[in-house]
């Protein structure tokens, strides 16, 4: 789920990332209004996908470790480097779309990592964890986020979270949270 604003006709333009081979995606508006629609995906058979999602700014992060990379490094893959997207060539690395509206209050945001693992030419792993960080505006605070991961081989996991920040004198200060995702364990196809 996230938040975003659209334009005075009530539309918008962007690329979601689906979570299921039958994916529905619903539009529901401040007014009650609302759309429905659905999609056929039968690629995400090839794709491992990890969703982290939440409410407010900057609350939590999903990093996502290729192939044993180290925080700011190739191969770690953020908000802040979030890989490419590529349409026509099948990557052999992941790569991270965020979404939601951070203009508004207290929007829902989701970041989603996502790997091409049913194209991936190595043996290896992707360590997946979820940061938080401690901000003047969560400090002391209940902060909540959800994950979601799919793999082509196992139903959906979803884990949700409820989590006190520490107090406003460790502004600044990162929490890593190592178990709201499976790691991915790669075989070369």
């Amino acid at each position: 789920m996230f938040t975003i604003l659209t334009d005075a006709a009530g539309t918008t333009d962007i690329l979601v990332p689906a979570m299921a081979q039958d994916a529905f995606f619903i539009a529901a508006f401040e007014s009650g209004d609302g759309a429905i629609t659905s999609a056929e995906v039968p690629e995400l058979a090839n794709f491992d996908r990890a969703a982290l999602q939440w409410q407010g700014v900057n609350a939590v992060q999903l990093h996502a470790l290729e192939f044993g990379a180290d925080y700011d490094t190739d191969g770690h893959v953020w908000s802040a480097s979030s890989g490419e997207l590529d349409f026509v060539a099948p990557s052999q690395a992941g790569f991270l779309v965020r979404l939601g509206d951070e203009s508004r209050d207290t929007p829902l945001m989701v970041e989603v990592y996502t790997f091409p693992t049913g194209t991936v030419s190595r043996d290896g792993s992707v360590a997946l964890t979820v940061e938080a960080e401690v901000t003047a505006e969560n400090c002391g605070r209940d902060v909540a986020a959800q994950s979601i991961q799919i793999d082509p081989t196992s139903a959906p996991i979803a884990i949700d979270l409820t989590m006190t920040m520490p107090e406003c004198d460790a502004v600044g200060e990162f929490l890593v949270l190592k178990n709201m995702f499976k790691d991915l364990t790669l075989a070369a196809k």
